[in-house]
């Protein structure tokens, strides 16, 4: 998320947002990509708003697996990095 966003990002996919009056009509619209938690974070820096990630304290797992193991996990990337590559793409495209 580094090269989309201009600074770090560490888990774009959490869903957890924050967000002002500005952001919400932005975050309204149905989303195209199987990763909504990223296309939102990639329209609101393209809406020229400041996106940061607030550090918060997890605690550990108290019973169960994560549901995102073997071929989840492996969809989970794919789509991310899919999202991030068309809509760059995208954005090009929009700016002729």
């Amino acid at each position: 998320m580094h090269a989309s966003l201009g600074h770090p990002f560490h888990d774009a996919t959490s869903g957890m947002y924050a967000a002002n009056r500005l952001a919400m009509p932005i975050l309204g619209v149905p989303y195209a990509s199987g990763a909504p938690e990223v296309e939102s974070l990639l329209r609101l820096r393209d809406a020229g708003l400041r996106v940061v990630e607030v550090p918060v304290h997890m605690r550990e797992r108290a019973s169960g697996e994560s549901k995102l193991r073997g071929s989840k996990a492996v969809k989970l990337v794919a789509t991310v990095v899919g999202t991030l590559l068309l809509y760059g793409v995208w954005r090009r495209v929009r700016r002729r």
